[in-house]
C-alpha cells in the first residue's frame, strides 16, 4: 500500500477497497470495489437533482469511473487494456441508461 501511494498520483477513492460489514454474531460479508462510479458533490444527498426544479435550475454531476485488471506475468497489456475498456463502458452505459430515465420524467 505504501508503494501504491507513492507511485500513484491521484488517489484511488473506494475503488478496489473492501465494503461490507461485521456483524455481532461474528459473521463477516466483504466486497471488492473493482469497479466504481463516484459522484463528488459538495451538496446534500436530498438536494442533488430535483425532478421539480426547472432545467436551467438542474445540477451538473461530474462522474469518475474506475476499473481494473488482474496483470500477471503472462498478462497481455492489449488484452487487459480492452478489459478496463469494456468494463468502464458498461459503467458508462449504466449511468447514460439512468439519465435518460430521470431526464424524460420532466
Amino acid at each position: 500500500m505504501e508503494l501504491i501511494d507513492e507511485l500513484e498520483v491521484a488517489r484511488r477513492g473506494p475503488y478496489n477497497g473492501g465494503f461490507g460489514g461485521i456483524f455481532f454474531n461474528g459473521d463477516m460479508d466483504i466486497a471488492l470495489a473493482l469497479r466504481t462510479i463516484v459522484f463528488r458533490t459538495n451538496a446534500r444527498y436530498d438536494t442533488m437533482y430535483s425532478y421539480k426544479d426547472h432545467m436551467n435550475k438542474r445540477r451538473e454531476w461530474v462522474a469518475h469511473l474506475q476499473a481494473g485488471a488482474g496483470i500477471v506475468a503472462d498478462s497481455d497489456l492489449a488484452d487487459e487494456q480492452r478489459e478496463c475498456e469494456n468494463k468502464v463502458a458498461a459503467l458508462a452505459r449504466a449511468i447514460d441508461l439512468a439519465e435518460s430515465s430521470l431526464v424524460n420524467k420532466q
